[in-house]
Protein backbone atom coordinates (compact mmCIF):
# COMPACT_ATOMS: atom_id res chain seq x y z
CA UNK A 1 0.00 0.00 0.00
CA UNK A 2 2.73 2.49 0.96
CA UNK A 3 4.72 1.65 -2.17
CA UNK A 4 1.66 2.15 -4.37
CA UNK A 5 0.67 5.51 -2.89
CA UNK A 6 4.23 6.81 -2.82
CA UNK A 7 4.61 6.08 -6.54
CA UNK A 8 1.71 8.39 -7.49
CA UNK A 9 1.60 10.97 -4.70
CA UNK A 10 3.49 13.64 -6.64
CA UNK A 11 1.53 13.32 -9.88
CA UNK A 12 -2.14 13.17 -8.79
CA UNK A 13 -4.41 15.70 -7.11
CA UNK A 14 -6.09 13.30 -4.70
CA UNK A 15 -5.74 9.69 -3.60
CA UNK A 16 -8.74 7.56 -2.67
CA UNK A 17 -8.48 4.20 -0.95
CA UNK A 18 -11.52 1.95 -0.57
CA UNK A 19 -11.15 -0.60 2.22
CA UNK A 20 -13.23 -3.73 1.62
CA UNK A 21 -12.52 -5.27 5.03
CA UNK A 22 -8.83 -5.19 5.84
CA UNK A 23 -7.57 -6.29 9.26
CA UNK A 24 -4.04 -4.86 8.95
CA UNK A 25 -2.64 -1.31 8.81
CA UNK A 26 -4.27 -0.40 5.50
CA UNK A 27 -6.22 2.57 6.85
CA UNK A 28 -3.30 3.88 8.88
CA UNK A 29 -0.85 3.66 5.97
CA UNK A 30 -3.29 5.28 3.57
CA UNK A 31 -3.85 8.17 5.96
CA UNK A 32 -0.11 8.63 6.42
CA UNK A 33 0.20 9.32 2.69
CA UNK A 34 -2.73 11.74 2.65
CA UNK A 35 -5.25 9.40 1.03
CA UNK A 36 -8.96 9.62 1.75
CA UNK A 37 -10.19 6.27 3.09
CA UNK A 38 -13.70 4.92 2.53
CA UNK A 39 -15.31 1.66 3.61
CA UNK A 40 -17.13 -0.72 1.29
CA UNK A 41 -18.53 -4.06 2.36
CA UNK A 42 -17.10 -6.77 0.10
CA UNK A 43 -19.81 -8.43 -1.99
CA UNK A 44 -17.84 -10.69 -4.37
CA UNK A 45 -17.98 -8.04 -7.08
CA UNK A 46 -14.87 -6.11 -8.11
CA UNK A 47 -16.81 -3.77 -10.39
CA UNK A 48 -19.11 -2.74 -7.53
CA UNK A 49 -16.12 -1.93 -5.31
CA UNK A 50 -14.35 -0.02 -8.07
CA UNK A 51 -17.47 1.95 -8.96
CA UNK A 52 -17.91 2.94 -5.33
CA UNK A 53 -14.36 4.30 -5.36
CA UNK A 54 -15.07 6.25 -8.55
CA UNK A 55 -18.05 7.90 -6.88
CA UNK A 56 -15.70 9.40 -4.31
CA UNK A 57 -13.39 10.98 -6.88
CA UNK A 58 -13.70 14.68 -7.58
CA UNK A 59 -11.26 15.03 -10.49
CA UNK A 60 -11.94 15.08 -14.22
CA UNK A 61 -9.68 12.07 -14.80
CA UNK A 62 -9.19 8.88 -12.80
CA UNK A 63 -6.19 6.57 -12.57
CA UNK A 64 -7.00 3.15 -11.09
CA UNK A 65 -4.34 1.11 -9.31
CA UNK A 66 -4.47 -1.93 -7.05
CA UNK A 67 -2.51 -1.99 -3.81
CA UNK A 68 -0.05 -4.53 -5.25
CA UNK A 69 0.79 -2.24 -8.18
CA UNK A 70 3.05 0.79 -8.45
CA UNK A 71 4.18 3.20 -11.14
CA UNK A 72 7.71 3.24 -12.49
CA UNK A 73 9.52 6.54 -12.94
CA UNK A 74 10.23 6.03 -16.64
CA UNK A 75 7.59 8.52 -17.83
CA UNK A 76 6.53 10.61 -14.82
CA UNK A 77 4.84 13.18 -17.06
CA UNK A 78 2.92 10.69 -19.22
CA UNK A 79 -0.30 10.86 -17.19
CA UNK A 80 -0.47 14.66 -17.26
CA UNK A 81 0.29 14.72 -20.98
CA UNK A 82 -2.48 12.23 -21.69
CA UNK A 83 -5.13 14.02 -19.61
CA UNK A 84 -4.51 17.38 -21.30
CA UNK A 85 -6.39 16.08 -24.33
CA UNK A 86 -9.99 17.28 -24.57
CA UNK A 87 -11.15 14.07 -26.27
CA UNK A 88 -12.98 11.36 -24.35
CA UNK A 89 -10.80 8.30 -24.50
CA UNK A 90 -9.45 5.58 -22.26
CA UNK A 91 -5.75 5.29 -21.56
CA UNK A 92 -4.15 1.88 -21.31
CA UNK A 93 -1.09 1.22 -19.18
CA UNK A 94 1.45 -1.58 -19.46
CA UNK A 95 1.03 -3.89 -16.46
CA UNK A 96 4.24 -5.88 -15.91
CA UNK A 97 3.60 -8.93 -13.70
CA UNK A 98 6.10 -11.37 -12.22
CA UNK A 99 5.34 -15.08 -12.02
CA UNK A 100 7.19 -18.33 -11.39
CA UNK A 101 7.10 -21.36 -13.68
CA UNK A 102 9.30 -24.46 -13.42
CA UNK A 103 11.45 -22.75 -10.82
CA UNK A 104 12.18 -19.72 -13.02
CA UNK A 105 10.89 -16.17 -12.56
CA UNK A 106 9.33 -14.53 -15.60
CA UNK A 107 7.56 -11.26 -16.35
CA UNK A 108 4.64 -10.78 -18.69
CA UNK A 109 3.19 -7.52 -19.94
CA UNK A 110 -0.39 -6.63 -20.84
CA UNK A 111 -2.09 -3.38 -21.83
CA UNK A 112 -4.92 -2.69 -19.38
CA UNK A 113 -7.42 0.24 -19.41
CA UNK A 114 -6.74 2.25 -16.26
CA UNK A 115 -6.86 5.98 -17.06
CA UNK A 116 -10.17 7.50 -18.09
CA UNK A 117 -12.44 10.56 -17.81
CA UNK A 118 -15.00 11.03 -15.09
CA UNK A 119 -18.25 9.21 -15.88
CA UNK A 120 -16.69 5.94 -16.98
CA UNK A 121 -17.56 3.01 -14.73
CA UNK A 122 -16.75 -0.70 -14.54
CA UNK A 123 -18.82 -3.79 -15.24
CA UNK A 124 -18.05 -7.43 -14.48
CA UNK A 125 -17.83 -9.35 -11.22
CA UNK A 126 -14.12 -10.08 -11.85
CA UNK A 127 -11.64 -8.97 -14.52
CA UNK A 128 -13.93 -6.00 -14.81
CA UNK A 129 -13.86 -3.71 -17.85
CA UNK A 130 -14.66 0.00 -18.28
CA UNK A 131 -17.89 1.16 -19.87
CA UNK A 132 -18.93 2.91 -22.06
CA UNK A 133 -16.54 1.66 -24.73
CA UNK A 134 -14.33 4.56 -25.77
CA UNK A 135 -11.28 4.73 -28.05
CA UNK A 136 -8.29 3.05 -26.35
CA UNK A 137 -4.94 4.82 -26.48
CA UNK A 138 -1.56 3.80 -25.05
CA UNK A 139 -0.35 6.23 -22.40
CA UNK A 140 3.28 5.15 -22.17
CA UNK A 141 2.80 4.45 -18.46
CA UNK A 142 4.31 1.27 -17.00
CA UNK A 143 2.94 -0.27 -13.81
CA UNK A 144 4.75 -3.04 -11.94
CA UNK A 145 2.58 -5.74 -10.36
CA UNK A 146 3.70 -8.50 -8.01
CA UNK A 147 0.43 -9.55 -6.40
CA UNK A 148 0.54 -12.99 -8.02
CA UNK A 149 4.26 -13.54 -7.46
CA UNK A 150 4.68 -16.58 -5.19
CA UNK A 151 0.98 -16.23 -4.34
CA UNK A 152 -1.95 -18.37 -5.41
CA UNK A 153 -5.20 -16.39 -5.67
CA UNK A 154 -7.13 -19.09 -7.49
CA UNK A 155 -9.17 -19.94 -4.39
CA UNK A 156 -10.60 -16.41 -4.54
CA UNK A 157 -10.76 -15.93 -8.30
CA UNK A 158 -12.17 -19.25 -9.50
CA UNK A 159 -15.48 -19.05 -7.55
CA UNK A 160 -15.98 -15.45 -8.76
CA UNK A 161 -15.35 -16.44 -12.36
CA UNK A 162 -17.72 -19.39 -12.08
CA UNK A 163 -20.41 -17.06 -10.72
CA UNK A 164 -19.79 -14.61 -13.53
CA UNK A 165 -20.09 -17.39 -16.12
CA UNK A 166 -23.46 -18.39 -14.68
CA UNK A 167 -24.70 -14.98 -15.80
CA UNK A 168 -22.77 -14.93 -19.10
CA UNK A 169 -22.05 -18.55 -20.09
CA UNK A 170 -20.91 -17.65 -23.61
CA UNK A 171 -18.42 -14.97 -22.59
CA UNK A 172 -15.10 -15.96 -24.18
CA UNK A 173 -13.06 -13.63 -21.97
CA UNK A 174 -14.43 -15.11 -18.74
CA UNK A 175 -13.75 -18.65 -19.99
CA UNK A 176 -10.22 -17.60 -20.96
CA UNK A 177 -9.58 -16.12 -17.52
CA UNK A 178 -11.04 -19.17 -15.77
CA UNK A 179 -8.81 -21.43 -17.86
CA UNK A 180 -5.80 -19.33 -16.86
CA UNK A 181 -6.73 -19.63 -13.20
CA UNK A 182 -7.03 -23.42 -13.41
CA UNK A 183 -3.72 -23.51 -15.26
CA UNK A 184 -2.06 -21.51 -12.49
CA UNK A 185 -3.60 -23.85 -9.92
CA UNK A 186 -2.15 -26.84 -11.85
CA UNK A 187 -5.64 -28.21 -12.57
CA UNK A 188 -4.77 -28.76 -16.19
CA UNK A 189 -7.76 -30.84 -17.31
CA UNK A 190 -10.11 -28.11 -16.12
CA UNK A 191 -7.86 -25.55 -17.77
CA UNK A 192 -8.21 -27.39 -21.08
CA UNK A 193 -12.00 -27.55 -20.69
CA UNK A 194 -12.44 -23.81 -20.26
CA UNK A 195 -9.70 -22.72 -22.66
CA UNK A 196 -11.22 -24.91 -25.37
CA UNK A 197 -14.54 -23.20 -24.74
CA UNK A 198 -12.91 -19.77 -24.95
CA UNK A 199 -11.09 -20.79 -28.14
CA UNK A 200 -14.37 -21.84 -29.73
CA UNK A 201 -16.00 -18.51 -28.86
CA UNK A 202 -13.16 -16.25 -29.98
CA UNK A 203 -13.78 -13.39 -32.37
CA UNK A 204 -10.88 -12.10 -34.54
CA UNK A 205 -11.11 -8.69 -32.87
CA UNK A 206 -10.72 -10.05 -29.32
CA UNK A 207 -7.59 -8.72 -27.67
CA UNK A 208 -6.94 -12.07 -25.96
CA UNK A 209 -6.88 -14.29 -29.06
CA UNK A 210 -3.15 -14.97 -28.91
CA UNK A 211 -3.21 -15.40 -25.13
CA UNK A 212 -5.97 -18.00 -25.40
CA UNK A 213 -4.10 -19.97 -28.07
CA UNK A 214 -0.86 -20.04 -26.09
CA UNK A 215 -2.57 -20.95 -22.81
CA UNK A 216 -4.44 -23.78 -24.56
CA UNK A 217 -1.23 -25.09 -26.15
CA UNK A 218 0.44 -25.07 -22.75
CA UNK A 219 -2.52 -26.84 -21.13
CA UNK A 220 -2.52 -29.55 -23.81
CA UNK A 221 1.20 -30.02 -23.19
CA UNK A 222 0.73 -30.33 -19.42
CA UNK A 223 -1.99 -32.94 -20.00
CA UNK A 224 0.22 -34.75 -22.54
CA UNK A 225 -2.45 -34.31 -25.18
CA UNK A 226 0.22 -34.04 -27.83
CA UNK A 227 -2.06 -34.90 -30.76
CA UNK A 228 -4.37 -31.99 -29.90
CA UNK A 229 -1.37 -29.73 -29.38
CA UNK A 230 -0.09 -30.60 -32.85
CA UNK A 231 -3.53 -29.94 -34.31
CA UNK A 232 -3.69 -26.56 -32.59
CA UNK A 233 -0.27 -25.56 -33.91
CA UNK A 234 -1.43 -26.54 -37.40
CA UNK A 235 -4.63 -24.53 -37.05
CA UNK A 236 -2.74 -21.46 -35.84
CA UNK A 237 0.41 -21.85 -37.93
CA UNK A 238 0.11 -18.23 -39.11
CA UNK A 239 1.31 -17.10 -35.66
CA UNK A 240 4.68 -18.76 -36.35
CA UNK A 241 5.36 -15.87 -38.69
CA UNK A 242 4.45 -13.08 -36.29
CA UNK A 243 4.46 -14.02 -32.58
CA UNK A 244 7.65 -14.82 -30.63
CA UNK A 245 5.49 -15.99 -27.70
CA UNK A 246 3.72 -18.54 -29.89
CA UNK A 247 7.04 -19.76 -31.32
CA UNK A 248 8.43 -20.06 -27.79
CA UNK A 249 5.38 -22.05 -26.64
CA UNK A 250 5.72 -24.34 -29.68
CA UNK A 251 9.38 -24.98 -28.88
CA UNK A 252 8.54 -25.81 -25.26
CA UNK A 253 5.74 -28.14 -26.36
CA UNK A 254 7.97 -29.96 -28.86
CA UNK A 255 10.71 -30.32 -26.27
CA UNK A 256 8.33 -31.88 -23.74
CA UNK A 257 6.92 -34.12 -26.47
CA UNK A 258 10.38 -35.29 -27.58
CA UNK A 259 11.49 -36.09 -24.04
CA UNK A 260 8.25 -37.82 -23.08
CA UNK A 261 7.79 -39.86 -26.25
CA UNK A 262 11.48 -40.38 -27.11
CA UNK A 263 10.58 -39.14 -30.60
CA UNK A 264 13.56 -37.03 -31.62
CA UNK A 265 12.38 -36.37 -35.15
CA UNK A 266 11.23 -32.92 -33.96
CA UNK A 267 14.71 -31.82 -32.83
CA UNK A 268 15.19 -29.54 -35.83
CA UNK A 269 11.77 -27.96 -35.26
CA UNK A 270 12.70 -27.13 -31.66
CA UNK A 271 15.87 -25.39 -32.81
CA UNK A 272 14.06 -23.51 -35.58
CA UNK A 273 11.29 -22.37 -33.23
CA UNK A 274 13.75 -20.75 -30.81
CA UNK A 275 15.65 -19.18 -33.71
CA UNK A 276 12.34 -17.82 -35.03
CA UNK A 277 11.71 -16.17 -31.66
CA UNK A 278 14.95 -14.24 -32.02
CA UNK A 279 14.18 -13.30 -35.60
CA UNK A 280 10.68 -12.08 -34.72
CA UNK A 281 12.11 -9.93 -31.96
CA UNK A 282 13.06 -7.53 -34.73
CA UNK A 283 9.77 -7.53 -36.63
CA UNK A 284 7.06 -9.55 -34.86
CA UNK A 285 4.08 -8.56 -32.75
CA UNK A 286 4.93 -7.29 -29.25
CA UNK A 287 5.90 -10.07 -26.87
CA UNK A 288 3.69 -11.05 -23.95
CA UNK A 289 6.36 -12.71 -21.81
CA UNK A 290 9.31 -10.34 -21.53
CA UNK A 291 12.34 -11.97 -23.11
CA UNK A 292 10.47 -14.41 -25.35
CA UNK A 293 12.09 -12.74 -28.36
CA UNK A 294 15.46 -12.04 -26.73
CA UNK A 295 17.13 -13.47 -23.64
CA UNK A 296 14.69 -16.30 -22.84
CA UNK A 297 14.79 -17.59 -26.40
CA UNK A 298 18.59 -17.30 -26.50
CA UNK A 299 19.01 -19.03 -23.14
CA UNK A 300 16.70 -21.92 -24.01
CA UNK A 301 18.39 -22.27 -27.39
CA UNK A 302 21.75 -22.46 -25.61
CA UNK A 303 20.43 -25.15 -23.25
CA UNK A 304 19.15 -27.03 -26.30
CA UNK A 305 22.52 -26.84 -28.05
CA UNK A 306 24.32 -27.94 -24.90
CA UNK A 307 21.99 -30.94 -24.56
CA UNK A 308 22.82 -32.12 -28.10
CA UNK A 309 26.56 -31.58 -27.61
CA UNK A 310 26.98 -28.43 -29.70
CA UNK A 311 29.10 -26.45 -27.24
CA UNK A 312 30.16 -23.77 -29.73
CA UNK A 313 26.59 -22.72 -30.44
CA UNK A 314 25.67 -23.13 -26.78
CA UNK A 315 28.43 -20.72 -25.75
CA UNK A 316 27.30 -18.21 -28.37
CA UNK A 317 23.69 -18.13 -27.21
CA UNK A 318 24.53 -18.17 -23.51
CA UNK A 319 26.59 -15.09 -24.31
CA UNK A 320 23.69 -13.49 -26.15
CA UNK A 321 21.29 -14.13 -23.25
CA UNK A 322 23.91 -12.88 -20.76
CA UNK A 323 24.29 -9.64 -22.74
CA UNK A 324 20.74 -8.78 -21.62
CA UNK A 325 21.75 -9.28 -18.00
CA UNK A 326 19.83 -12.55 -17.69
CA UNK A 327 21.39 -14.04 -14.56
CA UNK A 328 21.03 -17.79 -15.34
CA UNK A 329 22.87 -17.18 -18.61
CA UNK A 330 25.54 -15.10 -16.90
CA UNK A 331 26.18 -18.00 -14.51
CA UNK A 332 26.35 -20.55 -17.33
CA UNK A 333 28.64 -18.37 -19.40
CA UNK A 334 31.06 -17.79 -16.51
CA UNK A 335 31.77 -21.34 -15.55
CA UNK A 336 29.61 -24.17 -16.75
CA UNK A 337 30.76 -24.24 -20.36
CA UNK A 338 34.52 -23.97 -20.96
Amino acid sequence: MARCLKSVAAIVDEMIVVDTGSTDRTREIASEYGAKVFDFKWCDDFAAARNYSLEQASGDWVLVLDADEYLTEERPDAIRVFTKSASRRIGSVKIVSRFVENGQTFEDVHSIPRLFPRGVTFEGRIHEQPTPVLPMVETGVRVLHDGYYLTDKSARNIPLLLKALEDEPDDAYLSFQLGRQYQGAKQYELAVQHLEKAYGLLQPSDAFVLGTIIELLQAYTKCKRYDRALELVGEEVVWLESSPDFCFAVAQFLLDYAIDSQDYSVIENIENSYLKCLELGRRGVPEIVIGASTFLAAYNLAVFYESVGNETEAQQYYGLAASYGYEPAVTREKGVIK
